[in-house]
């Protein structure tokens, strides 16, 4: 998921560099300074950025299990609401479960928010 901001954002930074190079006569030490600049912000943005957005409605999270709720260790699951770190929301597995969770945190730069489930409801059939 990050992988693909932080990929978007050194695309972004090269070009306007690269503008910046050929438009206003910079030095290629200038352009190389620039590029630099340019990517350390991209490293910046795409580590603060899941910290300020949080857990959207229909992301997809990684539900991991308190000790009341063994049976869903490791699950992928559909937020169901907004939220930000420890913030309780609702996740929605495939199969119609719905789970009540703690956001825990966003751990990588591929994986998704993890959340720490406290309450699973099972479907009645």
């Amino acid at each position: 998921m990050r992988l693909v901001l932080f990929f978007k954002l050194m695309i972004i930074s090269l070009c306007l560099s690269l503008l910046a190079f050929a438009l206003l006569a910079f030095s290629p030490m200038e352009a190389l300074r620039i590029m630099a600049i340019g990517t350390v912000v991209s490293i910046g943005v795409t580590k603060l950025y899941p910290d300020l957005r949080g857990v959207r409605k229909g992301d997809v999270v990684a539900v991991v299990a308190d000790s009341a709720t063994p049976s869903i260790i490791g699950r992928f699951g559909t937020a169901a609401m907004h939220g930000k770190k420890n913030d309780q929301i609702k996740i929605i597995f495939q199969n119609g479960t719905e789970v009540v969770g703690v956001v825990e945190g966003y751990p990588g730069i591929i994986s998704p928010a993890r959340i720490r489930a406290i309450y699973e409801e099972r479907m009645v059939e």
